[in-house]
C-alpha cells in the first residue's frame, strides 16, 4: 500500500511542477509581447509616425491645460466640438498634431464632428 501512496504523491508533484512551468512560460510570453508592443509604439512616435508617446489622440488635460491631439497621417484639418464648462460650446478646426485649447478648468471635453476643414 505504501508504494501506491508514494507514486500518487510523486505524480501530484510532477503535475504541479508541469502546471508551474506552463504558467511561467505563459507569463514570460505575455511580458515579452507587452514590452515589444511598447517598444514599437515608442519607435513609431520618434520616427514621426502616429503620435503616441507625447499625448494621447483626442482630448486630454495635463499641466492644468486642455489639449486636442489630432493624430493623422494625411495632414487633414478636422472640425472639433469643444464642450465649455460655463458658456456656449463651439466648433473649431484642429491642425494635425497637438492643439492647445486653453486652461483645463474652462473645458470638459472635445471631439471630432465628422467634418473636415478647408486646407490653409
Amino acid at each position: 500500500m505504501r508504494k501506491a501512496t508514494t507514486r500518487l504523491s510523486t505524480t501530484r508533484l510532477s503535475t504541479t511542477a508541469r502546471r508551474r512551468t506552463r504558467w511561467s512560460a505563459l507569463a514570460g510570453a505575455v511580458v515579452l509581447t507587452l514590452t515589444t508592443t511598447v517598444g514599437v509604439a515608442t519607435a513609431s512616435a520618434r520616427t514621426g509616425g502616429v503620435q503616441l508617446a507625447d499625448k494621447p489622440c483626442g482630448y486630454s488635460e495635463s499641466d492644468r491645460r486642455a489639449w486636442y491631439n489630432h493624430c493623422t497621417t494625411d495632414g487633414s484639418r478636422i472640425q472639433i466640438r469643444v464642450d465649455v464648462v460655463h458658456g456656449p460650446d463651439f466648433n473649431t478646426c484642429a491642425e494635425p498634431g497637438v492643439n492647445t485649447l486653453g486652461w483645463a478648468f474652462k473645458y470638459r471635453n472635445a471631439w471630432y464632428t465628422g467634418k473636415l476643414c478647408r486646407p490653409l
